[in-house]
């Protein structure tokens, strides 16, 4: 039996964790990172008015500095993703190791507008980008799976 009385916000049931993504207009919850994998399998099969991925905010029911935490990342493009953490501590998720890009400038739609991302936030590839995300809704903290910087 595991002890839960000292694990900050543990109610012994899952939790739930909140998507959206389309300017808002789509929304999801999940409780487990095999509901989030399937959520995110079809996002990424989605596109923008523009034709673009998309940007989704995947949070909790908690709030930091009057913003919910969780993530906010990019979904969708093969090579590259940006991670950042809305909560306590560094937001701009990064892997060591992976270099600013440096191709053709990527774009996001994010609330139905092409964002075109900073080369030094796009060092996550998607494949971390989901463990990230996993992470964050298996524990409901900051992923330890990438280094976090400003």
């Amino acid at each position: 039996m595991i002890d839960t009385s000292e694990m900050e916000g543990w109610s012994g049931l899952a939790m739930t964790i909140e998507i959206q993504w389309d300017n808002g207009e789509k929304t999801a919850s999940v409780s487990s990172a095999t509901e989030l994998d399937e959520v995110l399998n079809r996002i990424e099969a989605q596109r923008g008015p523009t034709g673009l991925h998309f940007v989704v905010d995947i949070t909790k029911n908690e709030e930091h500095r009057g913003m919910p935490v969780g993530l906010h990342m990019s979904v969708g493009h093969p090579d590259r993703a940006r991670v950042f953490w809305i909560g306590p501590g560094d937001g701009v998720g990064y892997e060591p190791g992976v270099t600013a890009w440096d191709g053709k400038p990527i774009e996001f739609d994010y609330g139905h507008l092409p964002t075109e991302e900073d080369p030094n936030c796009l060092r996550v590839t998607p494949v971390k980008a989901r463990e990230a995300a996993r992470q964050f809704v298996e524990t409901g903290e900051r992923p330890t799976c990438l280094a976090w910087g400003k």
